[in-house]
């Protein structure tokens, strides 16, 4: 019980300390976990398992669809709006035909989309890292009497 209790703390930490890309990309693990637990539940003929895992995964891809912003994001915006509501009818799909292969197919696409966002995280974490603000200036004066 202590080891899940470690990782739902972890998972809480991440989530608070996560900049809006960071929490996409948190997204995206989760739903690939999701699927890959309901494939693994599929396999075993887990039925509870693997409904209550890919109902999860529809729920992460609805909180990535409502993220999306069509006014500033424009086309990529309405692709990754395209590419949700396909992964969310193959999700079905497969879980209507017993596929755990067409679940892991859909797995391997968003974890390409995945790393995307995952660069781009961490394109923008190292462009905030290398701006290091200047000391203000002060003068020699203030520096004597003790002001700055």
């Amino acid at each position: 019980m202590k080891i899940l209790d470690a990782a739902l703390a972890y998972r809480e930490a991440a989530w608070l300390g996560a900049t809006p890309v960071g929490v996409v990309v948190l997204l995206y693990d989760r739903l690939l976990q999701d699927i890959h637990e309901a494939a693994t539940a599929m396999k075993s003929t887990d039925v509870e398992a693997r409904a209550l895992h890919v109902n999860h995964a529809l729920l992460v891809l609805q909180q990535l669809q409502g993220r999306l912003d069509f006014a500033a994001g424009g086309t990529a915006a309405r692709q990754l709006d395209a590419f949700y509501s396909l992964i969310r009818g193959k999700l079905l799909e497969a879980q209507i035909r017993q596929s755990p292969e067409l679940l892991l197919a859909q797995a391997q696409a968003i974890a390409q989309v995945r790393e995307g966002w995952a660069e781009v995280e961490r394109s923008t974490s190292q462009a905030t890292a290398d701006v290091v603000p200047a000391p203000p200036e002060t003068s020699s004066t203030e520096l004597a009497a003790g002001q700055a």
